[in-house]
C-alpha cells in the first residue's frame, strides 16, 4: 500500500505539471510565443528566453519541441539554439525549488484559491492563473502524499539495508534515477520523489545527490528522443546530453568533495538538494553559452545528416506541422499559423501569375499556375488535418476561435486557389490566339481592382499575423468599399458599352467575368476578417460573398 501510494503521488505531480503549463499556456496565450521568438535571438538572451520558458512548462519535451520548431523556422541562430535549451533546463528546477521551500504545507490554500478563480470567473487571464495555481496544488498535495508514505519506508528494516547497499554503487543511482525520469518524462516527479524520501529521513545525501545527477541525466536522454526525428534536432539534442554527461562524470569523480561541499551548505536536506539541482543546471548552461562555438563544432563533425534518397515521384508538400506540438495547443496553433500565412503567400503569387499571365496573353504561364493550385490543395489538406488533430479539451476559447479561423480561412484561400486555376487562367488559355483587346478604359479599370485586390490579400495576412481586433474591422469595412468599387466600375462600363457591336458585347463578357472574379476572391477573404471581430468563442460561418 505504501508504494502504491508513492505511485499515486508521482501520477499526481505529473498531472499537476501538466495542468500548471496548460494554465500558464492559457494565460500568457499566443504572445508567450512571439516573446520567446523575438527573446531568443542572441545567446545570452535565449538563455535567459530559456529560464522563462522552463519556468512555465517544465517538460523537456516540450523544451526540445519549442527549440526545434524555432530552429526549423529560422528564429535562431546556430549559437542560440543550444543556449535556450540549457536555459529551459535551469527553469525546470524552479518547481523543486518551490517543492523545498515547503510550500506543499500549504497545498489546501493553492487548491481552493486555483479551483474559485479556474471554476467561477470567465475572464480567461483569471481562469488560466486559477488553473496555474490549482496545478501547483495537485504537485504540493502529492508531495504530501509521497511524504507520508516515505515516513513509513523510513522505518522499514528491508527498505533501509537496500538503501546500504545503494549507497556504495552511486553509479547504479544515477542510472536508475535517469531511466526513472526518462518513463516518466519530468525530473520534477523523480526529484520530487527523492525530496520526500529525505524529508522522511528514509534516505541521505549521498544518495539523494546521484538521484538528481540521474534525473539531470535522464532529463538530456528525454531531449534527444524528442528531438531524434531530425537530424537538427538530434545535434542539438546531442550538445545538450554532452555537456550534461562531461559535467555529471567531473562530478562523479570528485563525489566525497561535492558532497562534504552540499553538506555544509546552509538549509535544510531538502534545501541543499535544489540548490545541487539549480547550480548543477546553472554551470551546464554557462558552459554551454561559453563553449557554443566548439560544442557545436564538434556536433557538426560527428552528427551529420543522410543523404536524401532520390525520389522519381512529386514530393509531398513539406511543412512545419510538428505533430509532437499537438500537446501543447499555443504550439501547434502557432504551427498552423505560420503554415496557412505561407499558404496565402502562395495563393498571392498564384494571382501575381495568373494576372501576369493575363495581360502577356502567355497560355504557358497560365498552365504552370494552374500547376501550382495543386501543391495549394495538399498544403491546405495537411493544415486541416493538424488542426483537427488538437484535443478539444485543451483548447481555451481563445484557441477555438484561432483553430476556427484557420480552419475556415485555409479553406477559403483553397477556393481562391481554384477561382484562380479555373476563372483566370482557363480564360487566359481560351483567349490566348485572340487579338482582340479590351478597351483601354477597362484595363485601366481591371487593373486598378486588382492592386485593389492584392492590397486586400496582403491586409488578410497581417491581420491573421496580428489577430488584431481594431484591424479586422478596418479590413471588412475595405472590403465594404471595394463591392461599391465594383458596382461603379460596371455603371462606368456600361455607360462606355457601344449598342449593337458584337466583339464590344464579347470583350463586355470577359471585362464583367473578371469584375466578378477578383470580386469573388475579395469576398473570400473576409472570413478572416470576420474570425476576429467576432466575440471570443462565438464561431459562426461569415457569408463569403458580403
Amino acid at each position: 500500500m505504501v508504494l502504491l501510494n508513492i505511485a499515486g503521488g508521482v501520477a499526481l505531480i505529473l498531472f499537476g505539471i501538466r495542468f500548471l503549463r496548460k494554465g500558464l499556456e492559457r494565460l500568457m496565450g499566443h504572445g508567450l510565443h512571439t516573446w520567446l521568438e523575438h527573446m531568443a535571438q542572441r545567446p545570452w538572451t535565449a538563455a535567459m528566453a530559456g529560464c522563462a520558458f522552463g519556468t512555465i512548462a517544465p517538460s523537456s519535451t516540450a523544451q526540445t519541441l519549442l527549440t526545434l520548431q524555432l530552429l526549423n523556422a529560422g528564429k535562431l541562430a546556430a549559437g542560440s539554439m543550444l543556449a535556450f535549451l540549457l536555459g529551459a533546463n535551469v527553469g525546470i528546477t524552479v518547481t523543486v525549488q518551490l517543492i523545498a521551500f515547503r510550500f506543499f504545507d500549504y497545498y489546501a490554500l493553492f487548491l481552493v484559491v486555483g479551483l474559485v478563480c479556474f471554476q467561477y470567473f470567465k475572464s480567461e487571464n483569471v481562469r488560466g492563473a486559477g488553473q496555474s495555481i490549482l496545478g501547483l496544488g495537485f504537485i504540493f498535495l502529492a508531495m504530501t502524499l509521497a511524504s507520508a508514505s516515505a515516513g513509513v519506508l523510513a522505518a522499514d528494516h528491508d527498505f533501509q539495508t537496500v538503501l546500504g547497499v545503494l549507497v556504495n554503487h552511486r553509479l547504479w543511482l544515477v542510472v536508475f534515477s535517469a531511466v526513472l525520469t526518462l518513463c516518466t518524462q519530468s525530473s520534477t516527479a523523480a526529484i520530487g520523489l527523492a525530496l520526500a524520501l529525505g524529508e522522511s529521513g528514509a534516505i541521505a545525501l549521498p544518495i539523494l545527490l546521484p538521484v538528481v545527477l540521474g534525473a539531470n541525466l535522464g532529463l538530456g536522454l528525454t531531449s534527444l528522443l524528442a528531438g531524434f526525428p531530425t537530424w537538427e534536432g538530434r545535434r542539438l539534442a546531442a550538445a545538450n546530453l554532452l555537456l550534461k554527461c562531461t559535467l555529471i562524470a567531473l562530478l562523479l569523480a570528485v563525489f566525497p568533495h561535492i558532497e562534504a561541499w552540499v553538506a555544509a551548505s546552509p538549509g535544510s536536506i531538502a534545501r541543499q538538494t535544489a540548490n545541487f539541482h539549480t547550480g548543477f543546471n546553472l554551470i551546464v548552461m554557462v558552459a554551454g553559452v561559453m563553449f557554443a562555438g566548439p560544442v557545436g563544432r564538434l556536433m557538426q563533425r560527428t552528427v551529420k545528416p543522410g543523404e536524401a534518397p532520390v525520389a522519381d515521384a512529386i514530393r509531398p508538400v513539406t511543412t512545419h506541422l510538428d505533430p509532437a506540438a499537438l500537446a501543447s495547443p499555443v504550439f501547434a496553433l502557432a504551427n498552423a499559423t505560420r503554415e496557412t500565412l505561407r499558404l496565402a503567400d502562395d495563393v498571392k503569387s498564384m494571382l501575381e501569375g495568373a494576372w501576369r499571365a493575363l495581360h502577356e496573353r502567355n497560355a504557358g504561364l497560365a498552365v504552370e499556375v494552374q500547376r501550382h493550385d495543386d501543391r495549394i490543395d495538399d498544403l491546405n489538406t495537411a493544415i486541416k488535418l493538424y488542426l483537427s488533430r488538437i484535443p478539444d479539451d485543451a483548447l481555451t476559447p481563445r484557441d477555438s476561435q484561432l483553430q476556427f479561423g484557420l480552419l475556415n480561412f485555409s479553406s477559403q484561400l483553397e477556393s481562391i486557389g481554384d477561382i484562380i486555376d479555373k476563372s483566370i487562367c482557363s480564360a487566359v488559355i481560351k483567349h490566348a490566339h485572340e487579338t482582340a483587346a479590351l478597351p483601354a478604359a477597362d484595363q485601366a479599370d481591371l487593373q486598378t481592382l486588382y492592386e485593389k485586390v492584392m492590397r486586400r490579400m496582403d491586409g488578410a495576412i497581417s491581420v491573421l499575423a496580428t489577430r488584431d481586433r481594431k484591424l479586422a474591422e478596418q479590413f471588412l469595412e475595405q472590403g465594404d468599399e471595394l463591392k461599391n468599387w465594383c458596382i461603379d466600375a460596371q455603371k462606368r462600363h456600361y455607360q462606355r458599352l457601344a449598342p449593337g457591336d458584337a466583339l464590344a458585347i464579347e470583350s463586355s463578357a470577359r471585362f464583367l467575368d473578371l469584375v466578378n472574379t477578383l470580386r469573388r476572391i475579395s469576398g473570400q477573404l473576409n472570413t478572416i476578417g470576420h474570425t476576429f471581430v467576432l466575440p471570443k468563442g462565438k464561431l459562426e460561418l461569415p457569408d463569403d460573398n458580403a
